[in-house]
């Protein structure tokens, strides 16, 4: 395992290789390197509030991704359990106009689905990759079908109901923080936290040592599951107020996720940082497009050089970690 000095000298030195990759990308696409990057930080990270509050769901998304990983789990689900918090959270809201209980419901909502993917291969055998991309396209043609015959806005029938005014909140990065910062305590100095780590390096020792793999899959699940929700329910409670019928508003941030645990490195403080990093990534690429006159493809490229530089190292362990744990499973 990296120590901590070992781990900031990687991802910067991975930052510095992501950047000359997209200034070689760049330059040969016939762009201004240093114009791009100017305006790729100017406006990406100049207005905090927003880069703050549109950084949110991403954390939360990040650590779906990360909680389950160290248990051993490849949990791609993060996208459905995302779609299913943030409508249970915008119905709720609808017709009870109470954000408490519309975030609470919201969270149980996406953790009931993780907990469903970890039951299929705790009790079926059925590996969770596989389960959780059918899942991620039903519940996004379910959702999309909800909102466009079910649940529109007559106002605005592109849109669903609204989140009505009593039940918006704010300070939602907060909320994301805080909930990060307990799953932090939680794997590093709970018994629980320390039976998913073990779990998660050697299934075989976590056996020997009397733990049960089994139910640590399911509590990753859940705790990872959970986090989606509750980032789906704070993306409509606290930035888009609905959900639009090409699901535009909340399409991808589960996917983003995956990348944002592995910028860090599967720690719930790391990911903090990294998803504000990616936020401010994502916004500034929209600038580019707007200030260079370039296509959308151009910022994503960029973006996703940067995104896969940096991952990579990770990743590698990942993969690694887990041949290793099915080897002597």
């Amino acid at each position: 395992m990296l120590k901590v000095n070992e781990k900031t000298l990687e991802v910067i030195s991975s930052l510095i290789f992501a950047f000359l990759i997209g200034a070689i990308v760049l330059t040969l696409l016939g762009y201004n390197p240093a114009k791009v990057y100017i305006i790729l930080f100017k406006y990406g990270y100049g207005n905090l509030e927003y880069l703050l509050n549109k950084s949110t769901p991403l954390i939360l998304t990040g650590l779906a991704f990360s909680i389950p990983a160290l248990a051993g789990v490849f949990n791609i689900g993060g996208e459905s359990q995302l779609y299913v918090g943030a409508l249970t959270a915008l119905l709720v809201a609808y017709y009870t106009r109470n954000p408490i209980l519309a975030l609470i419901l919201g969270g149980i909502a996406g953790g009931a689905l993780g907990l469903f993917i970890g039951a299929l291969r705790v009790y079926r055998g059925i590996n969770e990759v596989i389960t959780a991309i059918m899942i991620n396209w039903t519940m996004f043609y379910i959702l999309a079908y909800l909102i466009s015959a079910k649940y529109h806005d007559p106002k605005n029938p592109h849109e669903s109901v609204p989140v009505p005014s009593e039940a918006r909140i704010g300070g939602i990065f907060i909320i994301a923080v805080l909930i990060a910062i307990l799953y932090y305590y939680l794997l590093n100095f709970t018994e629980l936290g320390y039976k998913l780590r073990v779990s998660g390096l050697s299934p075989k020792s976590a056996r020997y040592a009397g733990f049960n793999p089994s139910k640590l899959i399911l509590s990753s699940m859940l705790l990872g599951g959970l986090a989606a929700g509750l980032g789906g329910a704070l993306l409509v409670l606290g930035i888009t107020y609905a959900i639009d019928d090409t699901l535009s508003t909340v399409y991808g941030v589960g996917f983003t996720g995956i990348g944002i645990g592995l910028l860090g490195r599967n720690n719930p403080i790391g990911i903090i940082f990294s998803g504000i990093f990616m936020s401010g990534l994502i916004i500034g690429g929209q600038w580019v497009e707007l200030k260079t006159g370039a296509p959308p493809e151009l910022a994503d490229t960029l973006v996703g050089v940067i995104v896969i530089t940096l991952a990579v190292p990770q990743l590698y362990r990942e993969i690694f970690k887990r041949i290793r744990r099915e080897k002597h499973a």
